[in-house]
């Protein structure tokens, strides 16, 4: 009988050893994993894909997920994959496919190429999550919501109805994402596990880092779906808001990206005090201030500008950055949930959505305008329960 050591002398039984358990691991996984050639051709799926689909390979090779997916889907999904084959760009998109049974699922599909030292795209690594249940919970939320407000305008007892019903859909989210997040820290440290040696192939490595990354991309959606919740039920009671003191907070807060980066935060506040919930002026400052920085523009210095001033809809709260700016074709889906323009920069795409719900359920507004290579303005209507203290 061979020993553990005598097996691993030989380099080959070394080999074939970390390719079954390179495999092992990879079918574990709960999301599909899949790879392509540099010109989209399929050509590697993991055991997940299979056991969704209840096709082999030879059935999806070449084709790939274009098979399975939802006919509405098709046009757009193969849009932003044809962009990424042609630039290089990191690819990331929602989209439906069909299960062996003939039903549909969402799936966050996510790849990124791996390239040589001349900069040469050598293969495309993706993975495919699950989503379906973050968008019923999602979906179902809205049209309840929606309903009970309907339904508000006629009957006494509505208001009662939507805290029931609001209590009920908050814990069924509370529950969902935690029952998540126990088999996404158990697939955390599977892939701890399996720790990288400097032989280990580079295709392996840049798998597990792309899964590991998936994985925290996951966790932030979970807990951005719980912030989202806490946010739109939570009644949070009036504060006379300092907005000198609360904007020093945040800076603060942001202190180590302000000074790294060079920022120059400037204040022009006709108002200064302001009667309102303060977590949620707090959040909605926060989120604006540290997207601006988050899209700076690398090759000149960046200005934000914090502006307050009264005017006939309400108080007016503009954050005014000199950013990359946003192209006119993404401001209409700006504040849609998960939608990301720049999805190598860290986030879920909940921010502004959050953001946007938390000023229209006090039945203010926000409003956008932008210009490529210049920047963003932001512009929020708030409307205070009392009155404010200009200087």
């Amino acid at each position: 009988m061979k020993s553990v050591t005598q097996e691993y002398a030989n380099p080959a039984n070394s080999l074939e050893q970390m390719a079954r358990e390179f495999k092992f691991v990879i079918d574990l996984m709960p999301q599909m994993v899949w790879a392509t050639q540099p010109d989209g051709y399929h050509d590697f799926y993991n055991q997940r894909w299979y056991d969704f689909t209840g096709l082999s390979y030879k059935d999806t090779k070449d084709k790939g997920w274009s098979l399975v997916l939802h006919p509405d889907d098709f046009e757009r999904t193969w849009k932003v994959w044809q962009h990424s084959l042609d630039t290089g760009a990191l690819y990331q998109i929602e989209y439906r496919m069909r299960k062996f049974d003939g039903t549909y699922s969402w799936f966050l599909a996510r790849a990124q190429p791996l390239k040589d030292e001349t900069g040469k795209i050598l293969k495309w690594f993706g993975t495919c999550t699950d989503i379906q249940e973050q968008r019923e919970v999602l979906d179902e939320l809205e049209r309840t919501k929606e309903e009970l407000r309907i339904s508000n305008q006629d009957l006494n007892h509505s208001i009662e109805e939507l805290g029931r019903v609001n209590l009920e859909l908050d814990t069924f989210v509370y529950s969902a994402s935690h029952d998540l997040k126990v088999p996404l820290n158990n697939l955390e440290g599977l892939i701890d596990l399996l720790d990288p040696s400097e032989e280990s192939d580079p295709d392996q490595v840049e798998i597990l880092q792309m899964i590991g990354q998936s994985v925290s991309r996951f966790k932030d959606v979970l807990n951005d779906m719980t912030l989202m919740v806490k946010t739109a039920k939570e009644n949070h009671g009036m504060h006379n808001v300092d907005f000198y003191i609360l904007i020093s907070e945040i800076k603060n807060d942001l202190s180590d990206l302000i000074n790294s980066t060079g920022t120059k935060l400037n204040l022009d506040l006709d108002i200064k005090n302001i009667q309102y919930p303060r977590k949620e002026i707090r959040s909605i400052l926060f989120n604006l201030i540290s997207n601006g920085i988050k899209y700076r523009d690398p090759d000149r210095p960046l200005k934000i500008t914090v502006r307050t001033k009264a005017t006939s809809e309400g108080i007016l709260l503009e954050v005014e950055d000199t950013s990359c700016g946003i192209e006119a074709k993404y401001i209409p889906e700006l504040f849609n949930k998960h939608f990301r323009i720049n999805t190598t920069i860290e986030g879920s795409g909940l921010g502004l959505f959050i953001v946007k719900r938390m000023v229209e359920n006090r039945g203010g507004k926000i409003e956008v305008s932008s210009k490529t290579g210049e920047g963003s303005l932001f512009s929020v209507f708030l409307r205070p329960e009392k009155k404010v203290y200009p200087e």
